[in-house]
């Protein structure tokens, strides 16, 4: 699509006063009728809003002249002889609020420091409630919400960063327009910054925002390994939550299936993708000249030879096969390849980087053997724990040669 064919994204494109369904009660009052027995079934009936719009213009009373009492109501508040009905209060009472407007006050709470934590967590749980809906997600930008969300990710509070990942994770959960806003405002920096919280559930919620950022963006994937960012994911697979390990295993395991890289030839260019323009954060008057593969960098960062650099392969299977150091093979008390979950999703990234590598020799041959008698191994009758999983072990016998 051209430049010129585009409109403005200025603040009236943001969809503040969406179409809301006007309470049957409300219509009655207004039509100066009391809803008798039959019209009370008739309104237990799901009509729509034109309906119930109709309903009420053709049932309300006339005036002794034979003109519309609803005329004779609008030009009176039009002319100020009614207070009681212009009230902006009624309206909101009656209609209720536009989705807009319940981010901006819920915001408005999140970020009100004389509020109690409760209070605010409360109110940016209901934020992220309202931003699972795309659009309303996609009008955080014009309606300058990012900023304030971003900041509650340095929040003293570990309730306050929790809630605010979840609602940075939301909002560009398979969502790529949120996402190269996210990442214009630079929401990798904090997002990271929460590994280091001393608090599970916060390390935990970050790596899902972060995760979110990531998949399927190689722009962001870029801009994460230039900041050191393997390091972090490294150093979080010794965490001593297992549900921060999980994560972790699950998200390298969707950045090796989404990299084009050959892992031999370094860092190969992406296909260009037509996308829509991206607009400048700020500004209304023209939007980037660029698509969305060229904000990308049009270029994926090779995860494999990450993992391999990092030695994040060592530490997976010393976590699977209880071959390392105590910081790898347990969980406080647990050890790490008990939990299921934990193993699957580990299992399956060794054996998805296994693939990618299976021109080149850089893994250790007889801790891949291990995994693979493991994974081969009888559970529950005929089936093996690769077939229990649903992991295909092809990859791993074809790089070990059987």
């Amino acid at each position: 699509m051209g430049r010129s064919s585009l409109s403005e994204p200025t603040e009236s494109h943001v969809v503040l006063e969406q179409a809301r369904t006007p309470s049957k009660l409300s219509l009655l009052y207004l039509s100066g009728r009391e809803p008798n027995s039959s019209t009370r079934i008739t309104m237990a009936n799901n009509r729509t809003a034109d309906q119930l719009l109709k309903w009420g213009l053709q049932n309300a009373p006339a005036n002794p002249d034979g003109t519309s009492s609803v005329t004779s109501v609008t030009e009176d508040v039009a002319a100020g002889r009614r207070p009681d009905l212009a009230d902006p209060g009624l309206y909101d009472a009656i209609m209720g609020k536009s989705e807009a407007q319940m981010m901006q006050e819920e915001l408005s709470v999140a970020m009100d420091t004389s509020r109690t934590v409760e209070d605010r967590c409360t109110a940016l749980d209901n934020f992220e409630m309202l931003i699972e809906q795309v659009d309303n997600a996609n009008n955080m930008e014009p309606m300058r919400m990012w900023p304030a969300v971003l900041s509650l990710l340095r929040a003293p509070e570990p309730a306050i960063q929790l809630a605010a990942a979840w609602v940075v994770g939301t909002a560009v959960q398979n969502n790529d327009k949120a996402q190269a806003v996210a990442l214009r405002h630079g929401v990798l920096a904090p997002l990271m910054q929460l590994h280091l919280s001393p608090y599970a559930d916060v390390r935990s919620k970050g790596v899902y925002a972060l995760s979110a950022m990531l998949r399927h963006y190689p722009a962001a994937v870029a801009q994460f390994a230039a900041s050191g960012g393997w390091a972090v994911i490294e150093r979080s697979l010794y965490d001593d939550s297992l549900n921060v390990r999980r994560k972790l295993v699950f998200l390298l395991n969707s950045l090796l299936l989404q990299d084009p890289n050959d892992p031999a030839h370094g860092i190969v260019a992406m296909p260009e993708q037509k996308q829509e323009p991206v607009y400048i954060q700020g500004r209304s008057d023209a939007p980037y000249e660029e698509t969305r593969a060229t904000l990308d960098a049009n270029a994926h960062p090779n995860v494999a030879a990450a993992m391999i650099e990092n030695r994040m392969h060592e530490t997976l299977l010393a976590s699977l096969l209880g071959t390392g150091t105590v910081a790898a093979e347990m969980c406080g008390s647990v050890r790490v390849r008990d939990d299921e979950d934990f193993f699957e999703k580990a299992a399956q990234t060794i054996v998805t980087l296994v693939a990618k590598l299976q021109h080149m020799a850089s893994l250790p041959q007889d801790k891949l053997e291990a995994l693979l008698r493991v994974l081969e191994a009888p559970v529950d009758g005929a089936q093996t724990r690769a077939q229990q999983a649903g992991i295909d072990v092809t990859p791993l016998r074809t790089y070990l040669g059987i």
